[in-house]
């Protein structure tokens, strides 16, 4: 069963403070170790349903005509406005969001905090989580490359190497305007989890979402305030195979059009 898409505009005044309070402490290991039971379950269950819930925005036909169409100066909006399945789903916080438009560098890095294999309450935690995504995105919002690296454990599942899922980024979307959420495709590349979401090359996506930073603008740096949140999750099989068709031929026409000039 696919629920509503877990993208959002922005996340809610409320939610942003109480992240920005205990951001300095969470984000020290030893002391997000000794949260434990339901304060922590409570604590957590509440942002991933408040990251899930919120509407998405924009029109499902933008990536490709903003790809056929190609870049300009400024970024073009090209929201993916990506539908998750329900399960899997690893949900992670606290992550820090860095882009330095000189290198074209974005960097997101935070804590992977609990995995949904199956729709059951409350779902696994995951131990040593990390959530780490770097990509190349130019000065018009173009995504040239990028990794997704997740890390942890989860013992119920079997899942003890260390590595839960890694894959390479495909496609970017943002809201034109700026704010949240941004949006990645990404192709499995391994991973414990990589079963769970239909093994190597299967397709798969990225909501970031709750404090990003990104003001619309890529020729400018931007910086987030440690306080975002992801979803990452497969993608029904049919809009997989239709966000890749359109943005593979806009990816040609954008080389016709370069190798004319």
């Amino acid at each position: 069963m696919i629920n509503e898409p877990k993208n959002a505009s922005d996340f809610s005044g409320a939610v942003l403070t109480a992240f920005a309070c205990l951001q300095p402490e969470i984000r020290n290991t030893n002391v997000m170790n000794e949260i434990q039971g339901e304060t922590k379950m409570n604590l957590f269950a509440s942002l991933h349903r408040t990251a899930r819930s919120m509407p998405s925005t924009g029109a499902a036909l933008t990536l490709s005509t903003a790809l056929i169409l190609g870049a300009g100066s400024q970024a073009q909006a090209a929201p993916l406005n990506l539908t998750l399945l329900d399960t899997p789903d690893i949900f992670s916080s606290f992550i820090d969001v860095n882009y330095v438009a000189a290198t074209d560098a974005f960097t997101a890095s935070g804590f992977a905090m609990t995995l949904d294999d199956d729709g059951s309450v409350p779902p696994e935690d995951i131990a040593g989580g990390s959530f780490d995504l770097s990509a190349s995105i130019n000065d018009t919002g173009l995504l040239a490359s990028g990794t997704l690296a997740i890390g942890g454990t989860v013992a119920a599942l079997g899942f003890n190497s260390g590595t839960l899922l890694t894959g390479n980024l495909t496609a970017f979307g943002f809201p034109g305007g700026g704010g949240d959420p941004l949006e990645f495709l990404f192709s499995v590349t391994g991973g414990d989890a990589a079963g769970l979401y239909g093994g190597v090359g299967s397709t798969g996506g990225v909501l970031l979402t709750g404090g990003t930073g990104f003001t619309g603008d890529f020729t400018a740096d931007f910086r987030g305030a440690g306080t975002a949140v992801a979803d990452v999750a497969p993608i029904p099989l049919p809009a997989a195979a239709w966000l890749f068709g359109t943005g593979l031929l806009g990816l040609i026409g954008l080389g016709r059009k370069r190798s004319r000039a």
